[in-house]
């Protein structure tokens, strides 16, 4: 039987997208040839390096992958905002995927000034960066006294800007958050909703975070305290819960960006409520063939579940949610013994090792001691291959 083939195009602020994966701002779109190059993968949207009026040259270095994500201390584009303008998203527009424009100013005048040349160039979107956390002793040391701490808990100033760029320009504009607003995700969001944002990108880097190479004692990247963004892996869990406050609580699209390196993780952000996935740190890691292998995931995901388009899965997790408040559980205290699958079970130990109560033995297969058993469900995500199961919410 032939295989259905899943639709994946979409709308996104009344912009036609081929499908919901944009390469956010990143070095894969530091000029216009190398975005119309990476379109070849097959990305629906990529968004610019951040277009500032004064470009400043990056300190190096400037990237490390560490153990579970990656760290950055770079700036906005390098090079000027005249030559994105004349040239470089002329060029980026011969490519195959749409082109948002990132776009960051010092103030609101010049912010307005970018937007509109911006349109002017033949930009698809504007994406409005709100805030890098690393920045500011970068630019200090640069620029001394150029740059106080970014904003965290008051979004007026962004919304009032959002607001003077709308009536400037006709193609949408995008916020991008930082993970610094996690806390007051919500808030940040129905400020730019309200001032008139299309869609909002959660999240960019969380910050400013500090490694150490042992070896020299040198702080990983340069810059005056060796500090930088952290993205990748790490912080997909924090941004995942962005997403999903502000999908609950806005009317405009929501696009998830953070630790994105496998279909699955797109999986989750789409259940989280985001309607496109931005990927930046596995594309600059793993390369940019991770785009197709991701887009193919993701519609084998949605195959073999019964899905038959994107739409069944938006927002998913919180009508599960919301199922649960409906079934009288969302605060379970009484345990439940996981199961065991004798077939998948290998009796690796991993178990056993991990349950600190020492509920579990191993011998043939894992067995669970009822009497003993927490019912924590830590098993569960440490098996290997998928043999222990624990499901307190569907009967």
């Amino acid at each position: 039987m032939e295989r259905m083939e899943i639709d994946l195009s979409l709308k996104l602020a009344g912009v036609e997208l081929k499908n919901p994966i944009i390469v956010s701002a990143s070095e894969f779109s530091r000029r216009g040839a190398v975005i119309k190059e990476i379109s070849k993968y097959g990305p629906a949207a990529i968004v610019t390096k951040t277009i500032v009026a004064q470009p400043v040259p990056h300190v190096r270095p400037c990237y490390a992958a560490i153990e579970g994500g990656f760290i950055n201390c770079v700036s906005g584009s390098d090079i000027s905002a005249e030559q994105w303008f004349k040239e470089e998203i002329r060029v980026a527009k011969e490519g195959e995927a749409k082109v948002i424009a990132s776009i960051a100013g010092r103030f609101l005048e010049e912010s307005l000034e970018l937007a509109r040349k911006a349109e002017e160039a033949g930009a698809d979107m504007i994406e409005y960066a709100t805030a890098c956390p690393h920045l500011a002793e970068i630019y200090n040391a640069m620029f001394p006294g150029s740059m106080g701490p970014p904003e965290v808990h008051n979004p007026e100033p962004l919304a009032k800007t959002l607001a003077e760029i709308k009536k400037v320009v006709s193609i949408p504009v995008i916020p991008k958050f930082s993970a610094i607003f996690y806390i007051d995700a919500v808030k940040w969001a129905k400020a730019a909703e309200a001032a008139g944002a299309d869609a909002i990108a959660a999240a960019d880097a969380l910050g400013p975070v500090l490694q150490i190479n042992i070896e020299t004692g040198q702080p990983l990247l340069g810059g005056p305290k060796g500090s930088g963004g952290l993205t990748g892996s790490a912080i997909k869990p924090l941004v995942l819960k962005m997403v999903l406050d502000i999908a609950e609580n806005v009317n405009i699209p929501v696009i998830g960006v953070g630790g994105i390196s496998k279909w699955k993780d797109a999986i989750e952000y789409f259940m989280a409520g985001a309607r496109c996935v931005g990927l930046a740190t596995a594309v600059h890691v793993k390369g940019p063939s991770i785009i197709p292998q991701i887009l193919d995931g993701i519609k084998k995901f949605l195959v073999e579940k019964g899905y038959s388009s994107l739409d069944e899965i938006i927002g998913l997790t919180s009508r599960k949610i919301k199922e649960r408040e409906i079934k009288g559980k969302q605060l379970i205290t009484t345990p439940k013994v996981p199961a065991i699958d004798a077939v998948k079970c290998n009796a690796c130990g991993l178990c056993q090792r991990a349950c600190i109560y020492g509920a579990i033995s191993v011998e043939d297969i894992a067995r669970v001691d009822p009497s003993k058993c927490f019912g924590c469900g830590l098993c569960v995500t440490i098996c290997p291959t998928k043999a222990i199961s624990l499901d307190y919410y569907e009967d």
